[in-house]
């Protein structure tokens, strides 16, 4: 980034990318939250989202460092771009340890469900009558 402008551009584009991030983290929570049966499909397709916009950001994070880290004054808009930068990356931060909650909480759930199937599957067993006779096909034209 060669001038202000430039970094402005950049900062109003980091702050869009985490308001998108924050907009995808919540959609997934939404998801998770939804007690009928969870589309794998659509998780990777948010999870996938995610992804990418946080590889945007990382990108975008390189290219404003040296801006951030410099002792030269950049531009108050720019500065105030940043800080709420700052509040939606913290807020994004928050939604994503809300979705591994949920990620966690409904893995647990499913773990015990399939724990009381095959529980129930071995005391099924147990009345299951065995086969105490042998059964043996004769032909009878013999």
């Amino acid at each position: 980034m060669t001038s202000d402008g430039d970094l402005l551009l950049a900062s109003r584009r980091e702050a869009e990318l985490y308001r998108e991030l924050v907009a995808c983290y919540r959609g997934l929570a939404d998801t998770l939250r939804d007690s009928a049966a969870v589309d794998p499909a659509r998780v990777g397709e948010q999870r996938r989202a995610a992804d990418a916009l946080t590889d945007d950001l990382r990108r975008l994070a390189l290219a404003l460092a040296p801006h951030r880290l410099a002792t030269v004054r950049v531009p108050d808009a720019v500065r105030a771009i940043w800080q709420s930068s700052a509040a939606l990356a913290a807020e994004a931060a928050a939604a994503n340890a809300e979705v591994t909650g949920l990620a966690v909480a409904r893995r647990a759930a499913v773990a015990a469900r399939l724990a009381r199937v095959g529980l129930e599957h071995r005391a099924l067993a147990v009345y299951r009558p065995r086969e105490t006779r042998t059964a043996y096909c004769t032909d009878q034209r013999a």
